[in-house]
């Protein structure tokens, strides 16, 4: 019934318990498949070690050499042989309930391809304090006309949507041709792809954020806290899947974003590495788009 996907590298502290959580998913015919990016920090000896002793033959490891998460994501979706397919971060917590709740929400709603279900953000030193992932911004978008989701989805994106707190029907991940090797996003891109293929809630999708599908570790390697790197990548995804008409704004505001974040964590070299690295259109398409950025920000502060 579902393929459980954990592509990992370098998560030695924590993939041994992502594993351990997915094993705890009680539905037919569940797999779990781990595939290594060629970790350098022991991890994947550790993973071989831990399966090697479970016997269980709905286990599989796969260790490869380091060609990034793009690649180990296509690799889990050209091994999936189920209906359903989970993706999760070897560094993240999936919740086996949650994922059970959506399968069977998508059971009962045979045209959805998806389940946005929700999660929660913690930390290592206090996990008990838990931070829904998801709020009003997702729900107003979701909640969109097709037109104008199509839009937003380039403009008004309400970061994060994440690929571990959905579960797909392995069928609409293939239909949009899994994931681009030329783009270093996993979420972003796909989400794109997948609301312009099937943009209607409750009918294409399914959006639960009241069910807990994974559990978000906030540590200080999370990708998304490298702000210069996120940037370009962004802007890389921006050059490919924007449409031509709203691309100049789309980079504009994306550029107006990193930029206020970098200077509000005092990193005013990176903050001027952006700008340098832009283009003058994009500069002046930022401006507009940091003035409103800002402002929201103070209002929200204010309220």
């Amino acid at each position: 019934m579902i393929t459980l996907v954990i592509p990992s590298y370098n998560h030695i502290n924590y993939v041994l318990g992502c594993i351990k959580a997915a094993l705890a998913v009680d539905l037919p015919g569940r797999k779990v498949v781990v595939i290594d990016d060629g970790s350098t920090d022991g991890s994947g000896e550790a993973i071989e070690s831990f399966i090697s002793s479970l016997s269980d033959s709905t286990v599989e490891f796969i260790s490869k050499p380091n060609g990034g998460l793009v690649s180990s994501l296509n690799l889990g979706l050209a091994m999936a042989d189920m209906e359903f397919i989970y993706l999760v971060a070897s560094d993240d917590i999936p919740e086996p309930a949650g994922i059970k709740k959506c399968v069977d929400k998508l059971i009962a709603s045979p045209n959805a391809k998806f389940c946005i279900g929700g999660g929660y953000a913690f930390f290592d030193e206090l996990p008990e304090n838990r931070a829904p992932i998801y709020g009003v911004a997702q729900d107003d978008f979701f909640s969109l006309s097709p037109d104008a989701m199509s839009r937003s989805v380039f403009l008004n994106y309400p970061s994060p949507i994440l690929l571990q707190s959905t579960v797909f029907k392995t069928e609409a991940l293939r239909a949009i041709g899994g994931w681009d090797p030329k783009l270093m996003l996993d979420d972003y891109p796909t989400f794109i792809k997948l609301l312009t293929h099937f943009p209607i809630r409750d009918l294409d999708f399914l959006f639960a954020p009241e069910v807990n599908v994974v559990g978000y570790r906030q540590h200080e390697s999370n990708s998304y806290k490298n702000v210069k790197r996120q940037y370009f990548m962004v802007r890389e995804l921006m050059e490919e899947l924007a449409p031509d008409h709203i691309q100049r704004k789309a980079i504009g505001r994306i550029l107006a974003s990193y930029v206020i974040s970098a200077l509000k964590n005092g990193d005013f070299a990176t903050a001027l590495v952006m700008l340098r690295s832009s283009k003058f259109m994009h500069i002046v398409a930022a401006i507009p788009a940091a003035i409103s950025l800002v402002g929201k920000r103070v209002a929200r502060k204010s309220n």
